[in-house]
């Protein structure tokens, strides 16, 4: 069972369009018995991560940008999942790749102001 854990206040509802990701329906998981699927962990979070890092789509000239902006948050705030034995669970460069053409209603934000919110939690 795998546990999230997300440090961010949601202030609007995320929508998202994958029609550009490559194979976008291999992101899924198999139909359960009511006939529902849900996204994988690992893309599900990258959705998120939209919101934390300031990056709305995911492109073939940004994608290097936004894994860049998640491994800082990761590296400060924690990794967001965790396996069964609470070991972190860390957002992959090919998890990331395997998302371009992602397009979200994220907030963008430079990287200065990427920075400042990065560190806005601590009493400095």
């Amino acid at each position: 069972m795998l546990t999230f854990y997300y440090l961010i206040f949601i202030r609007m509802a995320l929508n998202w369009d994958l029609n550009k990701v490559e194979n976008w329906k291999e992101l899924f998981n198999e139909k359960d018995e009511f006939e529902n699927s849900r996204m994988k962990f690992v893309y599900e979070r990258i959705l998120m991560h939209t919101m934390a890092v300031g990056i709305r789509t995911i492109t073939e000239k940004n994608w290097k940008q936004f894994y860049a902006r998640v491994q800082m948050w990761e590296k400060i705030w924690g990794a967001g999942y965790y396996s069964d034995d609470m070991r972190p669970l860390y957002t992959k460069e090919e998890d990331v790749q395997r998302m371009i053409g992602l397009w979200t209603n994220a907030s963008e934000f430079s990287k200065t102001e990427f920075l400042k919110r990065l560190s806005s939690g601590f009493a400095i």
